[in-house]
């Protein structure tokens, strides 16, 4: 449900860089590859919008492969949430990261899944363009059976009812830490000091515990936490009468916005201050939570405004919204959903940004003729990396394509002799490919790394 890695920009500087006298991009074709989450798409779509304020910028076609539905259906729904702009940036940031992470949430977040998921159905279902999403997602390339599936995914959103969906992750807990259950504070403790500390110390010991054993990753101020998401909920049976959960509850939702974000502002390197440091009692001064909500107000700021996001006060993530601030009492106002505001939410930078859905469980689709010397930019997520090993993959990327290869770094399952293995086996993979160059070891944690493809 969420990626192990942080938030990619896709296209850099390298792809959009034109040399004197080269023929001119009009499109770029980016590959995604089980991104578990929309993170890259969105980064990218964001930085790809601030430099179209400055330069002519290609069409962005965003080709998103996923092998379970209801993964691709969150696709859906944390990017129309991240799109709406009818909703204040500061309201959207809380909504989206609650949906994201979060095993329970505000009853108002549980409305805003319920109507989007209303509006997603009729879309897929009924092929209603009605609120403009249909300018976002192009579903050209998903089969009958596959529009089918992610409908009634979205429907099963619109239902009411107890889905007993804490007794359901506390059985996928107690089928993980065995016979360990009875000490699993204890074993949480030791999963974050050797896993999460020593790469992301953003992280707060606090905050993965509360996450591994309560499923609560996000929580805002005094916010009340009832509702179930049930969007981590796999409906499957006749009418949807059997679920099965589809829960981590091993690494965490952290990683894809809370590590790490651009600093192109003196305040955000603020967001990373230790305090009491060589005490030996160290402790950052801000959480990944803090983090997550100043990289996705910073990416909506940067899509819906073409410049980059800047904090006025130190310390404040929310200081650079100026006027897009809110009150309470405007939060509740705003509290029920209308999906038709979605279709006036697109700005002129978005207009020439579509995303293709890659039919799931069906990476043929992308593997046909018309699909060679086809790709910009590819990322490949940690569980798909066997797809280098593939000769035939490499017919689908053009010449100076750039391959971004997420690590098994910060999966926590993994210890850490299979992490470096894992790396290390990706990294002598490529080396014995003539066709292949190191870019660059994107992360400090060596989370992603960077190759570019030459064709022979």
């Amino acid at each position: 449900m969420w990626g192990i890695s942080p938030a990619s920009d896709m296209l850099g500087d390298s792809i959009l860089v034109e040399e004197e006298g080269s023929k001119s991009t009009d499109t770029i074709n980016i590959l995604l590859l089980c991104p578990s989450d929309p993170r890259s798409i969105i980064k990218t779509i964001a930085k790809a919008s601030v430099k179209a304020s400055r330069q002519k910028m290609p069409m962005l076609n965003f080709f998103v492969f996923e092998e379970i539905h209801e993964v691709l259906a969150r696709h859906f729904l944390l990017l129309s949430i991240l799109f709406d702009q009818a909703i204040p940036m500061r309201q959207r940031a809380v909504i989206f990261l609650e949906v994201f992470g979060n095993l329970m949430i505000q009853d108002k977040t549980a409305l805003h899944i319920e109507e989007k998921g209303k509006c997603l159905a009729r879309m897929v279902l009924d092929g209603c363009n009605k609120w403009g999403l249909e300018e976002i997602f192009n579903l050209s390339l998903l089969k009958q059976r596959d529009l089918d599936e992610l409908g009634s995914i979205f429907e099963f959103w619109t239902t009411s009812g107890e889905h007993n969906l804490k007794d359901k992750r506390d059985r996928i807990l107690r089928s993980f830490y065995g016979a360990r259950y009875d000490r699993r504070e204890g074993v949480t403790d030791w999963d974050y000091h050797s896993h999460i500390k020593p790469y992301a110390s953003i992280i707060h010991p606090r905050q993965f515990r509360e996450w591994r054993l309560h499923g609560q990753a996000f929580e805002f101020g005094g916010a009340l936490y009832t509702s179930e998401n049930v969007t981590l909920i796999r409906p499957h049976g006749r009418n949807n009468s059997k679920q099965k959960a589809k829960i981590d509850v091993v690494t965490g939702p952290f990683f894809s916005y809370g590590i790490d974000c651009d600093r192109t502002n003196p305040f955000a390197d603020g967001l990373f201050d230790v305090a009491n440091k060589g005490t030996g009692a160290e402790q950052h001064r801000h959480s990944a939570s803090e983090v997550s909500v100043y990289n996705i107000v910073s990416f909506m700021w940067e899509i819906e405004n073409g410049k980059d996001y800047e904090m006025t006060v130190k310390g404040d993530i929310h200081s650079g919204l100026g006027n897009d601030s809110f009150s309470e009492k405007e939060i509740e106002s705003s509290s029920s959903v209308d999906c038709s505001g979605f279709a006036d939410s697109k700005s002129a930078d978005q207009s020439d940004l579509q995303y293709s859905i890659i039919p799931v469980s069906d990476f043929s689709k992308i593997s046909k003729k018309k699909f060679d010397n086809f790709f910009d930019t590819v990322f490949i997520s940690d569980c798909t990396t066997s797809v280098l090993e593939n000769n035939e993959f490499y017919n689908l990327l053009k010449d100076d394509a750039i391959l971004t290869v997420e690590t098994s770094r910060f999966n926590v399952a993994k210890d850490k002799e299979c992490k470096k293995d894992s790396i290390d086996k990706i990294s002598n993979i490529l080396a014995k490919m003539s066709a292949i160059e190191v870019v660059d070891s994107m992360s400090s944690a060596d989370a992603l790394l960077k190759f570019m493809f030459k064709a022979k």
